[in-house]
């Protein structure tokens, strides 16, 4: 079986069920970007007296389909049911009372059932993505916090965990590149390579990612620092948000006394 096979048996099973009142495909394959390694998301618009039962059908029809090994609700303003079939079919189902489908247009999804004529008052497209002042904000102070936090993990020679202390950084300039993806519906973390321009993918390629070793550990740091820091001030910048000089200067300082002069220029 193959994802389309499971899309098309799902709107054969559920055509009738008179709880939905429409189920789309979103994600990739509601965008027509899926590839052969594309999980399946399914949009359904249920009442919420009924959403309780629809799980447990919703369940029953994905098992007489292919085997579920894996299954997990979650209630995120709205229940997402996450499963994964014995063949590794990944099925992603997120039910929305009606009136309430959320941040969707014609061009993210595809209907398969619209018993209520929904998708004809979806509007065409979404408006283009803006960076998230919010975010920035955070990732600016929490990637500074980190910095400071380096004679620490150096003074007690936690150097496994400063490994992870490197990815978490790495993933920090990761996440601000990606601010200024305009896509109003990117996807997640597994299509960043088709999100982010070339040379963007190649700066990440070429960052440090070191074992245990002090002194590799210490200039992955500041060789992360030297690509966001700049990158960040001239978002922070254009988004008119305060750059916490106070906050970066401290830091500065402290670097200087524990690692070594340099350490405070080296961003």
């Amino acid at each position: 079986m193959n994802q389309q096979d499971l899309i098309g048996a799902v709107k054969e099973a559920l055509m009738d069920e008179p709880a939905i009142r429409a189920m789309f495909l979103a994600g990739s394959y509601g965008r027509d970007t899926a590839d052969e390694w594309s999980d399946v998301d399914f949009l359904a618009v249920v009442a919420p007296d009924d959403q309780r039962a629809f799980a447990l059908r919703w369940r029953e029809v994905l098992n007489a389909i292919t085997p579920i090994v894996f299954w997990n609700e979650l209630n995120r303003g709205g229940l997402i049911i996450m499963a994964v079939s014995s063949e590794w079919l990944r099925c992603d189902l997120n039910v929305a009372p009606p009136g309430n489908l959320g941040h969707r247009a014609k061009n993210t999804l595809k209907p398969l059932i619209d018993r209520d004529g929904i998708y004809a008052s979806l509007p065409d497209s979404l408006p283009f993505r803006a960076p998230d002042a919010g975010v920035v904000h955070y990732l600016i102070h929490e990637f500074i916090r980190m910095l400071g936090l380096l004679p620490v993990a150096l003074g007690r020679r936690e150097y496994v965990t400063m490994v992870l202390g490197v990815g978490m950084m790495r993933g920090h300039l990761e996440t601000l590149l990606m601010q200024d993806v305009t896509n109003p519906d990117p996807g997640g973390i597994l299509h960043q390579s088709k999100l982010l321009p070339p040379d963007q993918m190649q700066l990440l390629a070429a960052l440090p990612y070191p074992g245990p070793d002090r002194d590799a550990l210490i200039e992955a740091n500041f060789e992360i620092a030297r690509q966001f820091m700049p990158r960040a001030r001239a978002m922070a910048k254009r988004l008119d948000i305060a750059w916490p000089e106070e906050f970066e200067a401290a830091t500065r300082r402290r670097l200087r006394l524990t690692v070594g002069e340099a350490a405070g220029r080296a961003w």
